[in-house]
């Protein structure tokens, strides 16, 4: 066997053998999150495949303005991420987690993967609650951005587009070290996948969060153009600091949580 068809194969192998168990355990999480939100609403078909009524979503940590800037609920900067209005929101999302985080949780790690995730779902819903601008009037362009009014933001859409950034910029950045099959996959590979979402979310910009998916984008293009992944053959210990960091990032989750179960009262 040629040497860089050697390479490459050793390359793939070092990449896929690793695990990815914070993936699974953020998808188990969403759904987890989703069945106690189908129960607070009586399980109702409406509900399950239409929208949850918006009282069950803000009781669980949906995202808006008033409650973040004047009550000063600053958990619902983390909480919405885990959050989805509907079963058909729910599965897009956790299907898109299942094609994207492995590769990611794979190249960087999973300290790295939860850092990742949680800050730019974070990012998401700071940019979505950024656009809202009461009484504005935004033009067809500008109205893929902004919002004039201030309803409920949910999804885990934003944490999402980050890891797409993460790949997207993993791709240009090491394209002179990838093999061929990773090349094509990442990088420029990555643009159709950006561009043919952002189609989406201009045509349907009525009710799709653009923001928060730019938020998340952006912030996770930016992370991945500093932080360096975890090549084949490098030490498999995580650095102290990131394994600091993924701590913090699940000890932030799991206060957001607290603070919602705190104060949680469901008036349907």
């Amino acid at each position: 066997m040629p040497l860089r068809e050697r390479y490459n194969l050793s390359y793939a192998r070092a990449v896929l053998s690793r695990p990815y168990i914070f993936t699974i355990v953020f998808l188990v999480a969403n759904l987890f999150i989703f069945m106690l939100m189908w129960q607070a609403s009586d399980m109702s078909s409406s509900a399950l495949w239409i929208s949850f009524p918006e009282p069950v979503l803000y009781t669980f940590g949906a995202k808006t303005n008033y409650l973040i800037g004047y009550k000063h609920e600053w958990w619902r900067l983390v909480t919405p991420m885990f959050i989805h209005v509907n079963l058909i929101h729910l599965l897009m999302n956790m299907y898109g987690l299942w094609v994207i985080g492995p590769w990611v949780e794979k190249l960087y790690g999973s300290a790295r993967f939860v850092v990742f995730w949680v800050a730019t779902g974070i990012a998401g819903v700071l940019a979505s609650y950024l656009t809202v601008i009461p009484g504005s009037h935004p033009g067809l362009v500008t109205s893929f951005l902004i919002k004039n009014h201030d309803g409920p933001s949910v999804g885990a859409s934003g944490a999402l587009f980050g890891l797409i950034g993460v790949l997207f910029v993993f791709g240009v950045k090491y394209r002179r070290e990838l093999p061929e099959g990773f090349k094509r996959a990442f990088g420029a590979g990555m643009l159709p996948v950006i561009l043919l979402n952002l189609g989406i979310g201009f045509v349907g910009r009525g009710f799709i969060d653009n923001a928060a998916h730019m938020g998340g984008l952006l912030s996770g293009a930016a992370i991945a153009a500093v932080v360096s992944y975890k090549r084949p053959g490098q030490s498999p210990g995580v650095t102290i600091a990131w394994r600091v960091g993924q701590v913090v990032a699940l000890l932030v989750v799991a206060v957001s949580f607290f603070m919602i179960a705190r104060t949680f009262d469901i008036t349907l």
